[in-house]
């Protein structure tokens, strides 16, 4: 009996003993495996924790080595995961978020709807376009197509566990930086960095309230600083975080989901020459008196400098002038011509390189700002973020009448002194076309050869010989001199390659070309269309002798670790042009004549020295015509040209005075005449 009783007793203490390491196997299944991750990294977060630091981007320089980019530390604010506590961590950006709200700050927030009631979709573009991407949107996540943006939110608002407690716009800026954190990989091994050059006085808040902010973490970093202002802001680009779409690509070249990138201009052409390399520092957290200890360090590599073929005071006067012409032509134009001129660009090349000196676009903004003031830029009528010298495509105008003689002249169907009798009204086919000259007055030209009809523009003249050769040469030569082809300049995807004007390219947008239009095209109108960088390059191009140089920015890449340059950019030929010399000189002879007695005239009064152009104005489809000037200077030793565009300047003479401006700073070093005056570039004889 009493055996009994033992053997019972032994059995039931095995059983609670089996009990008893089962629930303990059971405990240490679920805080190893089951919640091993979360626990790790709340142990990782109090006992070690690597900190990285971040390389300073490569300065960009001008070509004198003069810098216009260059770098300041700034604080950057991230949410770190600390647990697993969803509300905790949904209260903590809610507070961020307010914070940010309350002292004017910008944040990142890409959930395309709407951040007040009532809730709208946010997408870009047409109605039927916003519909459709809606629709992509809401389908993508696997929701009816006719989910509202409100019911986006509301399922949002389940995934993310937010709480009813608060406001339909409270939930709305927590998804959006949930949604942000998702989008970015959050984990405890990858914090969200929720801004970045935040000011002193948000980050003191942050630190006196780390109840509020318990997650938040508050480092330095390099912060790019434009050392000019606004100038040239269109060249440098931009840099910003990495998107999800651009860490799937960059991920296997050790770019981090909290790291920058350049997003446009330079900034992004030359990447891989600006962009460091990380350092870190390993951090382990003592448990006494909460000490710290380094015990790894790497430190960062900075970035290469870039140094730009940009002179930065040409690239001031070039900004200068075009704005305040473009302010002077609208101001005086008396409610006429020109009233409406608001935007335009300015190109300058160096003509025996295709190296870019100067390169404007107005209106424009501030670098620096850029995130601050994106909504405004965005919606501004003007759109001061098109990069109008590169983007923008303008019909030429008269501009274009340079390369139709030059087609007329090599294909043998006018020669140098030859003559042509002009009565100002052209008669083909049937249909009558008016010289300019007619049509303001009911004159004509007289009796002149094709200098004489580049000197006065002859819509006449040109008309002839667009009949004479047909449209064929005239595109050919047209593409030889680099006009509606892509010009190499390093910003790629945000050149625009333009068009000429043909029969192929009706034919491509299912339009019918007739026989009227090639005298259209022979005058710079029909389809053609060019941008500023283009019309500049063709310039060069003619002056130059016939040699088609790829454009370009990059000068010479400098190492930032030591006194070396690690790549010089040679000038490329795209094309060599061959132009007979006594044509050529025709051509040039009348584009002097333009500038000394024409219609820039004016604006070359008194100039040292001879130069080169010519005016163009073309008719759009409202408001007042487009200004544009081309041109070259010196004539007689050609170094640089120029191509102007101004957006309803009523005429190429009106954008002339902007050529005069940029070739006076070139070769005397000041825009201002009645200043002391000494010569800049030395001219060879």
């Amino acid at each position: 009996m009493e055996e009994s009783k033992l053997n019972k007793r032994c059995r039931t203490l095995y059983v609670l003993v089996g009990i008893l390491v089962a629930i303990t196997i059971g405990r240490l299944f679920y805080l190893q495996i089951v919640q091993g991750e979360n626990y790790r990294a709340i142990s990782d977060s109090r006992l070690a924790r690597n900190i990285p630091i971040k390389a300073p981007r490569g300065e960009i320089l001008d070509r004198y080595g003069r810098p216009l980019v260059t770098n300041r530390m700034g604080y950057t604010v991230a949410i770190a995961k600390i647990n697993d506590d969803k509300q905790a961590l949904n209260q903590v950006i809610l507070n961020m978020a307010n914070l940010f709200i309350e002292k004017g700050i910008e944040y990142e927030d890409s959930f395309p709807i709407t951040k007040s009631t009532p809730f709208a979709f946010s997408f870009e573009g047409s109605d039927e376009e916003k519909q459709k991407a809606a629709t992509t949107f809401v389908t993508g996540k696997g929701y009816p197509a006719d989910t509202t943006a409100a019911g986006v939110i509301d399922r949002y608002k389940k995934k993310y566990d937010i709480q009813d407690s608060f406001t339909a716009e409270e939930v709305r800026r927590i998804v959006g930086i949930r949604y942000g954190m998702e989008q970015r990989n959050f984990s405890s091994n990858n914090a969200y960095v929720f801004g970045s050059d935040v000011d002193i006085e948000t980050v003191t808040a942050i630190k006196e309230q780390r109840d509020r902010f318990f997650c938040v973490t508050v480092y330095s970093e390099p912060i790019r600083q434009y050392t000019c202002g606004t100038l040239a802001a269109h060249i440098l680009g931009r840099v910003g975080v990495i998107n999800a779409d651009e860490y799937a690509e960059l991920k296997n070249k050790n770019y981090g989901m909290n790291d920058y990138l350049g997003k446009q201009g330079v900034e992004k052409a030359f990447e891989t020459y600006l962009r460091g390399t990380d350092g870190t520092n390993s951090i382990e957290r003592k448990i006494r008196e909460g000490e710290t200890e380094v015990v790894y360090s790497r430190d960062p590599v900075p970035g290469n400098s870039v140094m730009l073929t940009i002179d930065r005071d040409l690239q001031q006067v070039a900004e200068e002038s075009l704005e305040r012409n473009i302010k002077r032509i609208a101001a005086e134009s008396g409610g006429g011509s020109g009233y409406d001129a608001f935007a335009g660009a300015a190109v300058v090349l160096d003509l025996n390189t295709g190296e870019t000196l100067a390169m404007a676009s107005y209106p424009t903004y501030d670098p620096a700002r850029f995130n601050a003031d994106y909504n405004k830029l965005y919606n501004d009528p003007q759109n001061p973020m098109l990069n109008r010298a590169i983007n923008g495509i303008y019909e030429p105008g008269s501009t274009f009448k340079l390369c139709t003689a030059v087609a007329a002249l090599e294909e043998g169907v006018v020669t140098p002194k030859e003559t042509l009798a002009t009565t100002g009204l052209y008669n083909y086919l049937g249909h009558d076309f008016m010289c300019n000259i007619y049509r303001v007055s009911r004159g004509n030209h007289g009796v002149i050869n094709i200098s004489q009809a580049i000197q006065h523009s002859c819509n006449y003249f040109f008309y002839e010989m667009g009949k004479r050769m047909g449209i064929a040469p005239i595109e050919s030569y047209a593409k030889q001199l680099g006009l509606g082809e892509y010009t190499g300049i390093e910003l790629s995807g945000e050149e625009a390659k333009g068009q000429v004007a043909g029969p192929e390219l009706r034919k491509k947008n299912e339009r019918e070309w007739y026989p009227g239009d090639v005298l259209q095209a022979a005058i710079g109108q029909s389809d053609n269309l060019f941008t500023p960088v283009q019309l500049a390059n063709y310039i060069a191009t003619l002056a130059n002798g016939g040699t088609n140089y790829e454009v370009h920015l990059l000068k010479a890449v400098k190492s930032n670790t030591e006194d070396a340059i690690l790549a010089e950019k040679e000038p490329v030929i795209k094309n060599q042009i061959s132009i007979k010399e006594e044509n050529l000189d025709a051509v040039l002879a009348g584009m002097q004549l333009v500038t000394s007695e024409g219609t820039a005239s004016a604006a070359f009064a008194n100039f040292p020295y001879k130069t080169g152009g010519k005016t163009g104005s073309a008719q759009v489809a409202r408001g007042s015509s487009n200004g544009i000037y081309v041109g070259y200077a010196p004539y007689d030793n050609p170094q640089i040209a120029v191509a102007i565009v101004v957006q309803h300047g009523g005429s190429g003479g009106n954008a002339s005075h902007i050529a005069r401006d940029i070739f006076w700073q070139y070769f005397f070093g000041a825009n201002d005449e009645a200043a002391g005056r000494t010569q800049k570039n030395v001219l060879l004889p």
